[in-house]
């Protein structure tokens, strides 16, 4: 071939290629695919061609394809950067984080200036769980392109461990390109963890306007504050959620798959104080309206069950680890009578590896760790035929709250992990305690409420040991002059009308201080320090007190020092209030008329103590400060407590109630 003709046909090529990227980065797939396709054919191996139709099943998700392609690829240019790190971008959309992380960093071998490669390498370290690996991955690259992407990347890394740095390297992404959809939608959602809800909602409506994606409309239409701000504001807040879920029907929404658009849940409602099944009934069914795949069936639920056999139940949540949750269902599972019942664990992802989470691995006939993706996860347990579905919790993340939506067995319940009913059609029921339940109780639920009997608790609880050492209360971060009141609950439990019970016991105690557990978003501690400022003035303020958050045997040596522990209205403890008895102090508590504010009294009712159950906020003052004043009554409550805190712990007839109930729900189809 002539020079002349060889340098037209380079131009020839050069200009095919422009014109099927041009094709490519106008979005024209199909187009653009072919186009590389006759460049490859009429000059093959042209390498950037052949690497684009790689880049083309990428973008389709067709990842079987984009990885062969790429390993061929690899394999015949080993010096081409861009692809191995597209190899490592299709490695961790297969799930093959340590995979992909190789992959990178072969790439930044080869070009160790590439900033595209230390994004991909970060992304693959956070899927590894190391942040603080990412965080260096993506400064590096900030360092090299300062581009929205890179601080939006950097924020993913920082936010669960830097809330503020997450939300400043957002902003810098927003300022920098002012229509980063993902950059305004974390951080509409970091405003939102944070309790900022009035400028989440603002952030939400700019990343409405650059798309107006359906989840971003439901998140800022059905999100509450997690910290109430007065009690006007709850009813602000619920006439608002009433409005605004009126007006999402009526836009005739559609989504096919809601469940990865919404990551947040109606959780923060439980601590209303209020009965919410009108509320959570009518979110459920407008969720079911937008997106009906939810309301899928199980094929085995469809036919009746054979007579027989033992029945099968599965036992579902994300935090059946060291949480809450995961102390509270580990007895249940360890002892279900194995001859008349077989069980399933179903851990919800993330999962995380702990003693407790091994512990019931271990209890469990079979354990199953499912799938992220809704819609594989319904398949697994349908494949598996239970016969109850036993959700441990409902509302605290988005996951199991979609996945409740299905019939993935004929029976499904859910119990106290959440108490609060779901609103959802296909949740059966709702199993509770006679002890925790006034008469009027069925109407506090959208599923049928079963009433286990005469428990003190809904827990099969090993008794924590005692710390050894105990620290004593010079040891610990509390006040150290004066009479010390804790309240060890979460600070989203704080309801208004606490406030008046501390302003009653500050007034009448001139040596009280009272003490909360700084747990959740730093701003959550801001806004109830402003709120009980605003109540208690600036004079008694000085004596409450905010303390680092504490684990484990630090935790119960903090229960040990008080004086007296107080339990928060409308919304009790359980964990808590069971850890604390098991250390004999003394709690005092106002049961309310629904199940989640009623918790102590029961633990107290089956212990035979009645002293330091209150009828109202001024008895509730006047028993914490009598406790914590007269030594000598509050030392024979501790030794009454001592002497009958046994019945809460590894108590059979919880586990023998929970049989029953399978049973007679089996049974009743």
């Amino acid at each position: 071939m002539s020079e002349t003709a060889q340098v037209q046909a380079d131009d020839a090529k050069i200009a095919a290629f422009k014109a099927a990227l041009a094709m490519h980065q106008a979005g024209k797939l199909a187009e653009a695919e072919a186009a590389y396709r006759d460049i490859l054919q009429r000059w093959p191996g042209h390498v950037e061609s052949f690497h684009h139709v790689a880049i083309i099943a990428l973008q389709r998700n067709d990842l079987e394809q984009a990885e062969t392609l790429l390993r061929r690829l690899t394999q015949a240019v080993p010096q081409m950067a861009p692809a191995w790190s597209n190899l490592g971008v299709v490695l961790l959309r297969q799930g093959r984080a340590e995979e992909a992380a190789a992959a990178q960093r072969e790439a930044l071998k080869i070009q160790p200036d590439f900033a595209g490669a230390m994004k991909n390498l970060g992304n693959a370290l956070r899927e590894l769980g190391d942040m603080a690996g990412a965080e260096a991955e993506f400064r590096r690259a900030i360092d090299l392109v300062p581009d929205a992407d890179g601080y939006n990347n950097l924020a993913l890394a920082l936010q669960t461990r830097d809330a503020m740095g997450a939300i400043a390297a957002l902003r810098q992404a927003v300022t920098l390109d002012p229509r980063h959809h993902k950059a305004l939608s974390s951080l509409a959602n970091m405003l939102r963890l944070q309790g900022r809800i009035e400028e989440a909602r603002q952030v939400w409506d700019q990343a409405i306007a650059v798309r107006p994606d359906i989840g971003l409309q439901l998140m800022r239409g059905l999100t509450v504050n997690p910290i109430i701000r007065s009690r006007e504001d709850i009813e602000q807040s619920r006439q608002g959620l009433l409005a605004n879920i009126s007006a999402l029907c009526l836009a005739g929404l559609n989504h096919p798959a809601i469940d990865t658009e919404v990551f947040s849940t109606n959780f923060f409602m439980a601590y209303h104080g209020r009965n919410n099944r009108d509320l959570h009934s009518r979110i459920a069914a407008l969720y079911a309206a937008i997106c009906p795949s939810l309301t899928w069936t199980a094929p085995h639920c469809q036919r009746k069950r054979p007579a027989g056999g033992r029945i099968k139940v599965g036992f579902l949540s994300q935090f059946m680890r060291r949480h809450s949750i995961g102390r509270t269902t580990r007895g249940l599972i360890a002892e279900l009578d194995e001859s008349r019942f077989e069980s399933v664990a179903l851990f919800v992802p993330p999962f995380i590896d702990d003693e407790i989470s091994r512990f019931i691995r271990d209890a469990a006939d079979h354990h199953i760790m499912l799938p992220k993706k809704l819609d594989e996860a319904r398949r697994q347990i349908a494949a598996l035929e239970l016969d109850v579905l036993f959700y441990q919790d409902i509302g605290m993340e988005p996951y199991s709250y979609f996945l409740a939506f299905s019939r993935l067995a004929p029976v499904q319940c859910v119990s106290f992990g959440h108490p609060d009913t779901t609103g959802i059609p296909n949740m059966d029921y709702f199993i509770s305690n006679d002890l925790f339940e006034v008469p009027e109780a069925d109407a506090h639920y959208s599923e049928k409420l079963f009433r286990l009997h005469d428990l003190g608790t809904l827990a099969y609880y090993y008794k924590p040991d005692t710390p050894d050492p105990i620290k004593p209360r010079s040891a610990l971060p509390v006040p150290q002059q004066g009479r010390f009141y804790l309240c060890p609950q979460h600070l989203f439990k704080l309801h208004p009308d606490f406030d008046d019970i501390v302003a009653g016991i500050l007034e009448r105690d001139p040596e009280a201080h009272v003490g909360f557990i700084a747990q959740g978003a730093p701003y959550w501690s801001e806004l109830i320090l402003q709120r009980l400022t605003q109540r208690l003035g600036p004079k008694l303020i000085r004596r409450v007190a905010f303390i680092p958050s504490q684990e484990g045997p630090d935790f119960l040596s903090l229960l040990r020092a008080a004086d007296v522990v107080l339990d928060t209205v409308h919304f009790n403890g359980m964990n808590t209030s069971l850890e604390a008895l098991s250390q004999n102090a003394v709690v005092v508590t106002l049961p309310s008329d629904q199940q989640r504010g009623r918790h102590t009294q029961a633990m107290y009712r089956k212990m035979g103590i009645t002293d330091t159950i209150a009828a109202d906020a001024a008895q509730y003052v006047e028993i914490a400060v009598r406790v914590a004043n007269d030594a000598a009554w509050r030392s024979a409550l501790q030794a009454r407590i001592a002497a009958s805190n046994h019945v809460l712990f590894e108590d059979i007839r919880v586990v023998r109630e929970f049989e029953r109930f399978f049973s007679s729900a089996v049974a009743a189809l």
